[in-house]
């Protein structure tokens, strides 16, 4: 699993093994924001809600699948949100594309971004907690300004999703629950959807 530029590196190693202790544990060293995750407020807030404050409610629910197909350093405006029925408490999830990238050389370079403007109008919108196939929901020279808006109002990003081309258009549950780290800024997770 790749890490973002400046994390720790992620690393699995064993630790015992049933041969010579007579159990097995791993021992697992990674950041907060690997793999995919949330970004909690405390992120990029000082003094704001750190993950083991955020309601289980905000990574559980209904969410709507939407596409808006992005080329490398593209931006994404409001008007790209515009022709979607988002709902209040939508979990909304963004495949932009950018998901076939996972696991490549090129998957923390040249990632499409979203305008302040997209986090105001998501705010309007109120919406639960947004998800999106990238690894950052900003680029390098927006000072984290989507970051900062969105978890500033304690809407939570969720990042680096994958998977997501067959379920784009449908609403279905969707879970993303972090592990509850005391005093986190993010969390890793094992975001799925269902049907009911």
């Amino acid at each position: 699993m790749p890490a973002y530029p400046g994390d720790p590196v992620i690393s699995i190693t064993v630790k015992n093994e049933i041969s010579v202790q007579g159990y097995n544990v791993l021992n697992i060293c990674m950041g907060t924001h690997s793999g995919t995750h949330i970004d909690a407020p405390l992120h990029l807030i000082d003094k704001s809600n750190s993950v083991d404050e955020l309601s289980c409610e905000k990574f559980l629910g209904m969410a709507y699948f939407i596409e808006i197909l992005k080329s490398k350093n593209e931006l994404i405006n409001p008007a790209d949100l515009e022709k979607f029925e988002i709902k209040e408490n939508d979990i909304l999830v963004i495949r932009t594309g950018w998901e076939e990238n996972s696991y490549k050389a090129n998957y923390f370079t040249g990632f499409p971004y979203f305008s302040v403007d997209c986090a105001k109008y998501l705010i309007l919108k109120r919406i639960k907690a947004i998800g999106v196939d990238l690894p950052s929901v900003d680029g390098p020279e927006t000072n984290a300004a989507f970051h900062k808006k969105i978890l500033a109002e304690g809407i939570p990003i969720i990042e680096a999703l994958v998977n997501l081309k067959q379920l784009v258009g449908k609403r279905m549950m969707f879970s993303a629950l972090p592990i509850k780290i005391k005093n986190g800024d993010g969390a890793p997770v094992r975001a799925i959807a269902f049907e009911l």
